[in-house]
Formats: structure tokens, sequence, C-alpha cells
């Protein structure tokens, strides 16, 4: 007898990017908003703040679910492309917002 298979579903990978997404754009929201005045640094550090939360939504779900790719992949049930894609892509985001903010070394001291 054959199981149906169940439709493959892209929401948790689009909701990975989305999460990077919205990091990305947290932090810049933060980098163009912190320069304005002095009363703007709260609304920066805020941004700052919820841009790590963010982020690390990001990788913890997308990690999470690219584990349970590999573990499908193992089990030989089929893998949809566009899900391993959106997962690369999410993951290339989150790569090029931790080359770009890092958590430590961002003083305004570094480099002088």
């Amino acid at each position: 007898m054959e199981r149906l298979q169940p439709r493959a579903t892209v929401a948790v990978p689009v909701f990975a990017l989305a999460l990077a997404v919205g990091a990305a754009a947290s932090f810049g929201i933060g980098d163009a908003v912190g320069i304005l005045s002095g009363a703007a640094e709260g609304v920066s550090v805020l941004t700052w703040l919820m841009g790590w939360v963010l982020l690390t939504w990001a990788v913890v779900i997308g990690g999470s679910y690219s584990i349970l790719l590999g573990v499908r992949s193992l089990s030989r049930r089929p893998i949809s492309v566009v899900q391993v894609a959106l997962i690369a892509c999410a993951f290339a985001l989150i790569a090029v917002v931790l080359a770009t903010y890092p958590l430590w070394g961002t003083g305004s001291g570094v480099g002088s």
C-alpha cells in the first residue's frame, strides 16, 4: 500500500528568510536614524537589539529546518529544490548581515 507524501511546504524557509530580511532592515534603520540626533540614539539602540533578536530567530529556525531537510535526505524522502534554495538564501543573507554588523568589534574606537 502506498502512502501519500505530504506536499512540500515553503512556509518555514520563507519565514526564516523574512526574519533575516527583517534583521537586515532593522540594522539599516538603526544606522540611518542613530546619526540624526541624541534623542534618536534610543531608537537606534532599540533597532539594534531588535535586529539581533530577529537574526537569532532566523538562525534557529533556518538551522532547525536545514537539519530536518538533512534527515529527510538521509531517509530518502523527496526534498523540494525550492525549499533548499530558500534556506540557502536565508543563510546567505544571515552571513552578509553577520559580516556587516558583527556583535563585537564595532565600537567607536575600532581602527583608531
